[in-house]
């Protein structure tokens, strides 16, 4: 079931390239709205994510997602993190 309501939330991104690529990626494929509003350059990298049209299942997958093209960057040597 399609949620309708506006969702807010912050997550540790490590790099902000990669979250915007899977963010846009990820909207094209599973038509969602995921939308990074701002990044928090602090000792991590946070984003702050939004997101309209969703099921709750499309937050976890996202995250998936973004941890599995983190550790393919890994295997490769690209990010160290």
């Amino acid at each position: 079931m399609e949620q309708n309501n506006e969702l807010i939330f912050d997550v540790i991104s490590g790099d902000d390239e990669v979250i915007l690529d899977v963010i846009s990626k990820y909207n094209d494929i599973y038509k969602t709205d995921f939308t990074v509003l701002e990044f928090n350059y602090d000792e991590v990298v946070m984003a702050k994510i939004k997101v309209t049209k969703y099921e709750i299942l499309n937050i976890f997958h996202l995250g998936y997602c973004f941890s599995a093209r983190i550790e393919k960057k890994r295997q490769k040597g690209e990010i160290n993190w």
